[in-house]
């Protein structure tokens, strides 16, 4: 048998590119269970795009959101959100994030399946694909269990982030294998690993002003964070994490009225410094980093300098955790060998790449679930117009 269309990877792009395609035949390998990744996304916050204009919109992928702007011509939020009322997932808009208003991460990822299972689309999933190679005009797709040959194919098989998903980059070498190059592929949107936050697990801070110190270089962030067992995370850290750096210096002002002030009422404070403090802080920070057992009144100046520089500019050694951690990749397929009207390898005709596996990489706040959707369906259209019945 010869499939019209092979499509290696069932997250986002895989499954829009298949529910979007018009072919006959179709056939879409994951190597778990499909969709676990995005399963996995927000939970029940799944921040699926973003309401921004389109060029604003673009500009939050960098010096990659130009090989976007077709697919993005053919696809965009208003698409997507059209296309997921259809299959009755519901979504708002808060914060300029376009969100999951009526069903769990988990529940979309399933509904996304089901609508490819309803198009007759063959899934076979926890089935790896070990090699692909062209000959004759077709494609010889070799997974762990048999052989298939294919009119097209499309690599959607993500990146390094999350390899418990099954995207753990083994997709990068088929690509190699067909002439193309690998960006060096690096986490992006990753949690921040630390040492220096002991005793703070779990415990989470809304709105903090943050300034990351890379060697001379000092960045302003602000946001929501939280403390884990292997360091900090957040959307703010998220966010800071798209820079560059291989260890860095992390402040925290948590703390946002002026330090006079703050001395201030605190010396007004009739009673302990851990009383005055927890009006502030939770108490497990208190008695971690602040533990001070006398009144407010009885604080000499150092000590009142300690409590200043920890709520005012609390200090981590931090550096970039691994792509075990990382919620998108940067790097992967170049996409100078990549057509963006059609998303079609400039190598070997009919082969063809969406999402994340591409050297693309937007921010925090939908950018990539667009990209991936929004390639997807440039993906499946452009081949539905290459082969004809």
């Amino acid at each position: 048998m010869i499939y019209d269309l092979v499509i290696v990877g069932a997250g986002p792009c895989g499954l829009s590119a298949a529910i979007n395609s018009t072919l006959k035949k179709i056939i879409v390998f994951d190597k778990k269970s499909g969709a676990k990744k995005l399963s996995l996304t927000g939970r029940n916050r799944s921040n699926i795009t973003n309401c921004i204009k389109k060029e604003e919109f673009i500009a939050h992928y960098g010096k990659t959101g130009n090989f976007l702007r077709d697919a993005f011509n053919v696809f965009f939020k208003d698409d997507l959100i059209k296309f997921l009322n259809t299959i009755n997932i519901e979504t708002k808009c808060e914060d300029n994030r376009v969100l999951l208003k009526n069903i769990s991460s988990e529940k979309f990822a399933d509904a996304l399946i089901k609508e490819a299972h309803k198009k007759n689309i063959e899934l076979r999933t926890n089935e790896a694909i070990t090699d692909i190679h062209k000959h004759k005009g077709l494609f010889y797709v070799t997974s762990q269990k048999s052989r298939y040959k294919s009119k097209a194919v499309i690599l959607a098989c993500g990146g390094r982030s999350y390899p418990q998903t099954g995207s753990d980059g083994t997709c990068y070498k088929i690509a190699q294998s067909l002439d193309h190059t690998i960006i060096e592929p690096q986490p992006y949107e990753v949690p921040f690993c630390s040492k220096d936050a002991a005793g703070l697990q779990g415990i989470s801070f809304k709105d903090v002003s943050l300034s990351l110190k890379i060697k001379k270089k000092r960045i302003e962030e602000s946001g929501d964070i939280i403390f884990t067992h292997f360091g900090i995370s957040g959307p703010a850290i998220l966010r800071l994490s798209e820079y560059d750096f291989d260890e860095a210096k992390l402040s925290i002002r948590f703390v946002d009225i002026d330090k006079s002030r703050f001395i201030d009422d605190m010396m007004l404070f009739n009673g302990k410094v851990k009383n005055y403090i927890k009006k502030y802080m939770p108490e497990r920070f208190i008695n971690a980093y602040l533990d001070l057992d006398k009144k407010t009144r009885e604080l000499s100046k150092s000590e009142i300098n300690n409590i200043l520089k920890k709520l005012y500019g609390f200090e981590l050694t931090v550096k970039k955790c691994s792509f075990d951690r990382a919620f998108v990749t940067k790097g992967g397929v170049d996409t100078r060998k990549i057509n963006p009207k059609t998303m079609e390898s400039r190598i070997t005709d009919n082969l063809y790449f969406c999402g994340e596996m591409m050297d693309i990489q937007g921010s925090i706040g939908g950018f990539n679930l667009q990209a991936a959707f929004s390639t997807g369906f440039l993906s499946a259209s452009a081949i539905n117009s290459r082969i004809k019945y």
